[in-house]
């Protein structure tokens, strides 16, 4: 059974955890000042009940661990954020000149070089202030910005602006995303407007792995190899996903293995497990010990260091880190423990890692796998060595699927149907696709070695991109367009916790409460499906050229747009998709090049091209008038010839243009609606 006395470090990592989300998704100031007092009054009076303590007043300092804590995180998080906000003057519509250092690798894009930066200064009225808050800068690609590199300050001229948010209904929130890796300006810089003052300014062992990296990916553009080859084993080794081919890395997606393309725990643990092979001669004595555990902690973090310290690696790394101790003391490690420890490690480093998604997912997963894999290996035992490894792999699989299939659903509305087949093959692949890898980096300088391990090495990588295709091409290997709620997902997770706990202790009561989650998850789904059944939108959505007008009925769309929207799948798959998987949409009829649209009883005009004046009997009567495409017509002309409701302007408009049509619809009192600045219109 669960006792809170096996893991203490719970009573701390739930009010941390809640305070960072209440922060973040509420936006609420907390006056620190009330705060930390509350932190250290509430601290202080544990210490005292500690000393006096009675046994049935144990609530009284859980209570005030609880709210110390709480108190502690809010103002921590809040601290946390406001520190990697810009300065308001450095922002706005004046330009500036700045001082930023590059941190991290740049990534080199079709017509700009985009860079991570962290500003340093900027100048206001002849002088230079201290900054310090990150940015992304995309400078316009050349031969000289080629070059950038980590470490490099530079010294630039240009606008910083915030991030836009979503436009559209259920877009993709990139503002948010940027948000939570403390980056809230961006810029773009035109290749006169920039240039290298310092190198090799950034941190030396940073410094010194990325250099290794760039030379250990050298290595491998150097074989024999396609680009799609050459991508998966930059992904899985190096954690170099730039080179990724989006076919493919789709692929991998639909199949449930997208995780072995980013290095996690498992690329961690499989050089871990590599090391310590090749290390187990030295543990014979408690000397030996230490010598081991120090290389592997070196190993370990070196690697991370060389993949680039993503958040799941550093989480590997933090909790192999606490196994190799636990070597060097000849001591066992409790498995939660050390996942908690890591945890509010990382957490007190950068709170808001709690908010990413593979940070999420990686958790989860090994939570799942350390909780959920030897019950269910015991339920079976196979009689061969192959059918144990099999099964193994089955139970590390479900195991870690299932604590975080919800939140996949949640975020990417999918799941593979075939995720069990898939890892048997990838899982059993990763491993001896790493070690020949790792072979030819070693064996690199040996011509005959690297000739024949690379090409034994490319040919793994075919095979496994083989399997990933051949099983996403499968019939029914993805089911998408799932659309939960969060609520809904909450649920769930209860749902599984109590099925689990069922299982485990053999106590009907829980499985009666999981029943009961379950009709709550379907009475959401059944009230959902209601309102599904009788909806009925025109939705204007705001794109950056043409439009997009989406007429919903129950669960049929009739999308309007111009010929060039047609060709745009991206604007789709980004700016309406989801809204679609909301509202359960089973069938969209696409329609191009309509000027007059009938719908719920409203009708939409849509004008392009100049119009003049013309003598008619009567005006023609319509809802909704969007001009498109930068078209200059007098208000005047409009309201001679048509009597409608509403203005609006689609996301094609010059600034200028937008400017005199507001003017002139306040001064006339006419309804006026900006796709490109005010977002979409939802008309219900």
């Amino acid at each position: 059974m669960f006792s809170w006395n096996k893991y203490p470090l719970l009573r701390i990592l739930f009010p941390f955890v809640a305070g960072i989300l209440i922060v973040f998704y509420t936006g609420i100031v907390f006056p620190i000042w009330i705060l930390l007092p509350i932190t250290c009054l509430g601290m202080f009076s544990v210490l005292i009940l500690y000393k006096f303590r009675k046994y049935q007043n144990r609530w009284v300092s859980g209570l005030l661990i609880f709210v110390s804590i709480l108190s502690f995180s809010l103002a921590y998080t809040q601290f946390f954020i406001a520190k990697g906000k810009p300065s308001p003057v450095s922002m706005g519509n004046d330009k500036h000149l700045f001082i930023a250092s590059v941190i991290e690798s740049p990534v080199i894009k079709t017509k700009t070089v985009k860079l991570i930066v962290e500003i340093e200064e900027y100048k206001h009225d002849g002088k230079f202030y201290p900054e310090h808050s990150k940015a992304i800068i995309h400078i316009q690609k050349n031969e000289q910005s080629q070059k950038i590199s980590y470490g490099d300050r530079l010294l630039f001229y240009s606008y910083l602006n915030e991030p836009v948010g979503p436009k559209n209904p259920r877009e993709f929130n990139y503002k948010r995303y940027l948000s939570i890796k403390s980056i809230h300006i961006q810029s773009y810089i035109e290749a006169n407007s920039w240039q290298k003052i310092s190198g090799k300014n950034g941190n030396p062992i940073i410094d010194f792995a990325t250099n290794i990296r760039s030379k250990l990916l050298k290595i491998f553009q150097d074989c024999d190899m396609d680009i799609q080859e050459y991508g998966v084993i930059a992904a899985i080794l190096l954690g170099s996903s730039d080179e990724l081919d989006p076919d493919l890395e789709r692929s991998y997606s639909s199949a449930g293995v997208s995780h072995i393309l980013s290095v996690s725990g498992m690329h961690v643990g499989i050089i871990f497990m590599i090391v310590s092979f090749l290390l187990r001669f030295l543990d014979r004595n408690k000397s030996q010990r230490i010598i081991r555990s120090i290389i592997l902690l070196i190993t370990v973090w070196f690697y991370a260091c060389v993949t680039g310290l993503a958040p799941p690696v550093m989480r590997a790394s933090a909790m192999f880190s606490f196994v190799a101790i636990g070597g060097m003391l000849n001591r066992r490690t409790n498995s939660y423990n050390s996942l908690m420890v890591s945890l509010i490690v990382l957490l007190l480093l950068n709170p808001l890692l709690i908010l990413e998604v593979g940070f999420q997912f990686s958790y989860l997963a090994v939570f799942g796998i350390v909780w959920l894999q030897r019950p269910l290996g015991s339920l079976y035992k196979a009689r061969t060595k192959i059918g144990n490894y099999v099964w193994d792999i089955i139970t590390v699989s479900f195991a870690a699927q299932l604590l975080t299939a919800p939140l996949a659903i949640l975020y990417f509305h999918q799941f593979p149907n075939y995720f069990l087949l898939t890892n048997i093959a990838v899982i059993t692949l990763t491993p001896i696709v790493m070690g020949f890898g790792i072979a030819v980096l070693v064996f690199s300088f040996w011509a005959f070695a690297y000739k024949y391990l690379s090409l034994v090495l490319v040919y793994l990588i075919k095979s496994m991109n083989w399997i990933i295709v051949t099983i996403e091409a499968l019939p029914y290997s993805v089911t998408s367009n799932i659309d939960l709620s969060a609520l809904q997902v909450g649920f769930i997770y209860l749902l599984i916790l109590l099925f689990i706990a069922a299982f485990l202790y053999k106590k009907k009561v829980y499985l009666f409460q999981a029943l009961l989650c379950l009709i709550i998850v379907m009475g959401i789904d059944l009230g959902k499906q209601i309102k599904v059944n009788q909806q009925k939108e025109i939705i204007f959505h705001s794109v950056k050229s043409g439009y997009a007008v989406d007429c919903i009925e129950g669960r049929a769309s009739t999308l309007i747009w111009d010929h060039n929207m047609e060709e745009n799948h991206q604007t789709y798959n980004y700016g309406i998709k989801n809204n679609h998987i909301y509202h359960r949409i089973k069938e969209v009829k696409n329609i191009t090049g309509r000027h007059f649209i009938r719908v719920h009883n409203k009708s939409i005009l849509i004008i392009d091209q100049p119009l003049y004046a013309i003598a008619l009997e009567r005006k023609l009567k319509v809802n909704y008038i969007l001009l498109h495409n930068n078209v200059n017509i007098p208000m005047d002309v409009l309201q001679k010839m048509f009597d409608f409701d509403m203005i609006i302007t689609g996301g094609s408009y010059s600034h200028y243009r937008l400017m005199n049509i507001r003017k002139t619809c306040a001064q006339k009192i006419i309804p006026y609606h900006e796709l490109k600045n005010q977002g979409s219109m939802v008309v219900r």
